[in-house]
């Protein structure tokens, strides 16, 4: 399967591998907010019981994604049925009321689910875009400090190579041979741009032009494995911290 086909599927939401681990906290949750609620189901509301049992799918969805965050609204929505409704501890509902609390509380339960994916994804957004800078920040801080050359050129493509997970990076004073690359604004130039919200990385090479004091100093290029996503983001550190490596050896390179 190629990274075209690839793309045209939505991306499942992994949960970065904790979907058990969500689910787990979501249905321990829900059972234990039941139980702590069983004394009070014939003096309070069953629709209040029923929003309670809602927090357990929140805290399930922010840990576990949305695959956690579905099970839990199941199993909330069945509890509710199971404990509050009578007859108690069946799964029939003899009341009609009830029978409505528990459409909404499934439903207001997947909505709750979704917004803790979106929290979820804020949450690992913020520390990606904290991880993109300090990449950045690594490299010009050794090149401010008046590190060697190579000792900067390495750097940078270390942190190429972590920032986007490739197989290699190299730098190449003296390009050879023509490559989709990196412009100024981080837009993929001279190749076929394949998308799904973040485009994909050409595997056989793309360049970033390295520049400094307005000269062509060589180029970074990066080798992605296949389906490596790019955000815009990332592209842009990626020409930043092109054009640090561009400032040092414009730098250190001798006066004419």
């Amino acid at each position: 399967m190629n990274s075209t086909e690839v793309l045209r599927r939505r991306p499942p939401d992994s949960g970065d591998g904790s979907a058990a681990v969500g689910a787990a906290i979501g249905v321990f949750g829900a059972l234990v907010v039941a139980a702590l609620l069983v004394p009070f189901r014939d003096r309070l509301p069953n629709a209040d019981m029923a929003l309670a049992l809602v927090v357990p799918v929140l805290l399930a969805a922010v840990f576990g994604g949305r695959l956690a965050g579905g099970i839990t609204a199941v199993v909330a929505a069945l509890t509710f049925d199971f404990v509050f409704t009578q007859p108690y501890l069946s799964l029939r509902i003899s009341n009609k009321d009830d029978v409505w609390t528990f459409v909404f509380l499934f439903i207001v339960a997947m909505f709750a689910a979704e917004v803790g994916i979106r929290a979820r994804r804020g949450g690992v957004a913020a520390r990606e875009s904290r991880s993109e800078l300090d990449r950045l920040v690594r490299v010009a801080e050794l090149s401010a400090d008046g590190a060697d050359v190579d000792d900067v050129v390495m750097s940078a493509r270390a942190e190429l190579i972590g920032l986007f997970g490739l197989d290699e990076c190299v730098f190449e004073p003296e390009p050879s041979g023509d490559l989709p690359r990196l412009g100024p604004r981080g837009a993929l130039e001279n190749a076929k741009l394949v998308s799904w919200g973040d485009f994909i990385l050409p595997t056989g090479g793309v360049a970033v032009p390295v520049r400094g004091r307005g000269r062509d100093l060589g180029r970074l290029v990066m080798y992605a494995e296949p389906a490596t996503r790019a955000s815009l983001e990332k592209r842009l550190v990626a020409v930043a911290i092109a054009d640090e490596v561009g400032l040092t050896l414009a730098s250190s390179a001798p006066a004419n």
